[in-house]
């Protein structure tokens, strides 16, 4: 369950300095004017922070399948006045978005939770634009941990596995983050 109290807890977390967010940042390469699909938004950090990098001429979607966290961001991004994000309650198989529209997801501590993988990227090459790219972040396998014991991490070669058959290549990899990987994925052999 999802309550205001979890959704700025995940805020928190995201936006923790030892979770490097501003790297993160750095090296997804946002410009004026892109456009960014933040699937899982949870409460909403990397979507205001995304808002930020795309200026009045991007466009954000918050993705996510539960309504509560795009309700909690809906308040938020009313209160502070942004107004280049748009919330998208997905169904947990796909999600709709027009055509060639989107230059980057970022999916953060969410592969994990996707049935499906392949059929799943898959439909989301779709809404890529001829030179999009998609951003994993998520947590390496630790047996003695949270992340370890209850599946909620994603390990390299099955991300690279899946992401080959779902028709794309690795294009950077990153390994500043502790205890996740970071990976960018494009449109490719």
């Amino acid at each position: 369950m999802l309550t205001k109290f979890r959704l700025k807890m995940l805020n928190r977390e995201a936006s923790s300095p030892k979770n490097k967010p501003v790297e993160i940042i750095e090296h997804l390469n946002i410009y004026n004017g892109n456009v960014v699909g933040d699937i899982g938004s949870g409460g909403g950090f990397f979507t205001r922070e995304f808002s930020r990098e795309v200026g009045s001429k991007g466009q954000v979607y918050a993705i996510d399948t539960h309504q509560k966290s795009l309700d909690y961001i809906e308040d938020d991004i009313q209160k502070e006045g942004i107004e280049n994000v748009q919330t998208i309650l997905a169904n947990p198989d796909r999600i709709k978005l027009p055509e060639k529209r989107v230059d980057l997801f970022l999916l953060r501590n969410v592969f994990h939770h996707i049935s499906n993988h392949i059929e799943y990227f898959q439909n989301l090459k779709g809404s890529l634009k001829d030179n999009g790219k998609i951003a994993f972040i998520d947590y390496n396998r630790k047996k003695l941990s949270f992340t370890g014991i209850f599946g909620h991490y994603t390990s390299e070669i099955v991300l690279l596995d899946i992401m080959k058959q779902a028709g794309f290549s690795l294009l950077e990899k990153y390994d500043f983050l502790p205890d996740q990987l970071f990976m960018i994925f494009e449109k490719g052999p």
